[in-house]
């Protein structure tokens, strides 16, 4: 059974005071910069309350997903979960976040229409990892061996062996 879709968008100026809960899932479909940080994203399961009782509308949530990434340390894919909680004050123009206090994070509902899809999209996208890499057991590191399953790493020289032997040796204002 596939999840319930998570309403596209909402008009605020439809919703009474209150309290108004959206649950629901992002299809990958709607999720296109997403799509473009990375390869095969999943959908989006997102959990939304919006809170129309206060002067200034609020939105509370939390979203979950999965990309995957290229992990920088060997190059190779690796699935990383995402995750987002969120509160955030809802402005109609960017104009009208002037007067909030410092620290306060909002979103743009231009003309009372709120992009839920997007909202979440753009949690995800914060959610992204600065550097995507497997865990620590999970990747070589580059460290590749190219010969024969079970076959030892060969041995590499060390690059400062030479000077080692410099020094071992010591220099002639050492005498």
């Amino acid at each position: 059974m596939q999840a319930p879709l998570l309403p596209r968008q909402v008009e605020l100026k439809s919703l009474g005071p209150g309290r108004h809960a959206y649950e629901g899932q992002v299809p990958v479909e709607a999720l296109a910069e997403l799509e473009g940080a990375g390869e095969r994203p999943g959908p989006v399961q997102a959990s939304i309350m919006l809170d129309l009782s206060g002067s200034m509308p609020r939105v509370t949530g939390r979203c979950e997903g999965s990309i995957q990434l290229q992990c920088q340390r060997c190059l190779e894919p690796v699935d990383v979960a995402l995750e987002s909680e969120f509160e955030l004050v809802v402005v109609d123009r960017a104009s009208d976040a002037d007067g909030l206090d410092e620290g306060q994070t909002w979103v743009e509902a231009p003309r009372g229409i709120l992009d839920l899809a997007r909202l979440a999209e753009e949690e995800m996208l914060l959610a992204l990892p600065v550097v995507a890499r497997h865990e620590n057991a999970d990747c070589d590191g580059g460290q590749r061996h190219f010969g024969p399953p079970g076959e030892p790493q060969p041995e590499r020289d060390n690059p400062f062996a030479a000077l080692k032997a410099l020094r071992e040796k010591g220099s002639p204002s050492d005498e």
